[in-house]
């Protein structure tokens, strides 16, 4: 049987994965990426993908975070994200959210919903992305649909 505060601490470890997903979420949306890359550990990594064909981004590394993250601009992409499971370890957890996502691309609205799967470390007492691995089912074309 866990102790009151084990299960007060697994709450305030659950919060503040939620919380650190919708940062990201809130900034990537406003194109303010100087922010988002600090949500990630030195040796983290982005990953995204449409399943069933090879990912067509895939960022690892602070060098390549410091560089990817600060060129998202505001209203680019809006993420939003719900439905939290969380796995907590220790200093260490990975959860599963769903994403729907609207991006604009060459002048086009593309719309896609999936899932990322992230893999989470506490560092200095703080929450952080080792790996964010967005999965979509579909990721078309606002006009062309995914039925």
């Amino acid at each position: 049987m866990k102790t009151l505060e084990q299960r007060l601490q697994e709450v305030e470890d659950r919060e503040e994965i939620k919380e650190l997903t919708a940062k990201y979420a809130h900034w990537v949306a406003r194109g303010e990426g100087a922010k988002v890359k600090d949500l990630f550990t030195d040796d983290g990594c982005f990953i995204n993908e449409v399943i069933g064909e090879k990912p067509n981004i895939e960022v690892r590394g602070r060098k390549q975070l410091d560089e990817f993250y600060p060129a998202l601009k505001k209203g680019m992409a809006l993420p939003c994200i719900h439905n939290h499971i969380i796995e907590l370890d220790g200093d260490n957890a990975k959860g599963t959210c769903t994403i729907e996502v609207r991006i604009t691309r060459a002048g086009q609205s593309i719309i896609g919903s999936g899932f990322y799967a992230d893999i989470y470390r506490r560092e200095n007492g703080r929450w952080k992305f080792v790996e964010r691995h967005a999965q979509f089912y579909h990721f078309v074309p606002l006009s062309k649909g995914w039925a």
